[in-house]
């Protein structure tokens, strides 16, 4: 059974922890990634954390109480929980450079890459509610915040 299917059971033994863990890492490592583009928000630094929480009875038990929390007093859903990226930066999208050919902005990253960050026409509308895109780079794992308007 996969560790999503049971996140809000409390009765994960340690060794099924241990092994999503390492399966997490692998799938969402930067240089694991199948193709060039991190379509998940997930860092290797949010699965550590997320291990830890797991692992530790007391940290268990204190995320429970706020997970069981924050569904309480936000039943939708959304907006209440926001991952935390590190290395996050946040730019405009006007900030990034426009190829018309294919229609993706890009912009180079501090790891080297000149077009380490992608986005697409197609990300952006799957993302216009809330008016920003979070996009990781492919060359490392840091990440950009991309905030955006549509115009009528």
């Amino acid at each position: 059974m996969r560790l999503e299917d049971r996140q809000h059971e409390s009765s994960l033994s340690s060794q099924e922890v241990k092994s999503a863990y390492r399966r997490t890492l692998l799938q969402y490592h930067p240089d694991k990634a199948k193709d060039g583009l991190q379509k998940a928000f997930i860092s290797v630094d949010d699965i550590a954390l997320a291990y830890k929480t797991l692992s530790e009875p007391d940290l268990r038990a204190e995320y429970d109480r706020w997970l069981h929390s924050s569904n309480r007093n936000n039943p939708s859903g959304k907006g209440g929980l926001r991952p935390h990226h590190t290395g996050l930066e946040t730019v405009d999208l006007d900030d990034l450079s426009f190829d018309s050919e294919s229609s993706i902005w890009s912009r180079g990253c501090r790891c080297g890459d000149d077009s380490g960050y992608l986005v697409t026409e197609t990300e952006l509308e799957k993302n216009v509610e809330e008016g920003e895109l979070i996009v990781g780079c492919k060359g490392c794992s840091l990440w950009l915040r991309v905030l955006f308007g549509v115009e009528p």
